[in-house]
């Protein structure tokens, strides 16, 4: 792996080209993307679904408690490269009650859902990632991120979120900001792989990115938080307390309308219901009979 164009803070690349096995990665062309897939014109990568533990909150009306999955994904590409998506809750939460300091949220998190446990269970350690995907950077998201520290490993996240998690207490920096992790700032969508892309979705918050990936079983799309419930599909505005409903709106329009053209599965972020139905690691994905 190289990076280049480097401009560094505390290990965070602000402007860079990494290459991955020789190959620049480039910007995506949506339609010819479409059309490839189309085509089935596309390598396919698998795709592994990893529980990372279960956050939850309480019904104000029946006063149980529903817990919905925290998720990573481990993807082997079809080059050859193995690339993880999110790294899970921190460890300060394995056997808590709460997910308090970061959030007012019931937690069930076990030891079997530490990273390091999830990658053992593909005959994986930490030294095996080739790249990391930070799709945001809320605890939740980024809170197994110090498992790579001295690693030297490069994490792909939004121009805008980086910028912004640097002042923004929401984004607990000691969870990202690890020693020996190299930031490249992304700019909007981006091609890793043929078949395999970010695609810049805000709204959740500024630089919220999600993932396209081609698989064996089709196309799929995993949505992190631009879609995280069920509910999320078909409501005409989300709640003024997102940080840009707006923006929310037309990136859950954007995956819907990709997932119609390409056939693409949603994958939502944290839909406990939808979860339950899919196989998770060490299984690699299949879809669901029903959908």
């Amino acid at each position: 792996m190289r990076v280049t164009g480097i401009i560094a803070r505390r290990g965070i690349v602000l402007n860079a080209c990494v290459m991955i096995g020789g190959a620049d990665l480039q910007r995506a062309d949506t339609l010819t993307a479409n059309r490839q897939v189309k085509d089935h014109d596309v390598p396919t990568h698998t795709l592994y679904l990893l529980n990372l533990g279960q956050l939850g909150s309480r019904d104000p009306e029946t006063g149980e408690t529903h817990f919905n999955q925290v998720p990573g994904y481990l993807i082997r590409s079809a080059a050859g490269k193995t690339i993880l998506v999110d790294t899970g809750n921190p460890t300060a939460l394995i056997g808590a009650e709460t997910a308090a300091p970061w959030w007012d949220l019931a937690c069930n998190t076990q030891s079997q859902d530490d990273l390091p446990q999830r990658l053992g269970e593909l005959g994986l350690g930490v030294e095996d990632i080739d790249l990391l995907i930070s799709t945001h950077f809320d605890f939740d998201h980024c809170g197994r991120h110090d498992a790579f520290a001295g690693s030297d490993i490069t994490s792909l996240v939004q121009r805008s979120q980086l910028e912004l998690a640097r002042d923004d207490p929401r984004f607990d920096d000691a969870l990202w900001d690890v020693p020996g992790i190299t930031y490249q700032a992304v700019d909007g969508d981006l091609e890793l792989e043929p078949g395999l892309r970010l695609l810049a979705t805000p709204g959740h918050v500024v630089g919220h990115q999600s993932v396209y990936v081609e698989t064996v079983d089709g196309p799929v799309i995993l949505a992190i938080d631009a879609i995280a419930v069920a509910e999320q599909m078909t409501m005409p505005r989300f709640p003024s307390t997102t940080p840009d409903a707006e923006a929310a709106l037309a990136s859950r329009d954007r995956l819907l309308q990709m997932a119609e053209e390409t056939g693409g599965y949603i994958i939502r972020g944290h839909d406990d219901a939808q979860w339950n139905t899919l196989p998770h690691s060490p299984q690699s994905f299949a879809r669901p009979a029903t959908t």
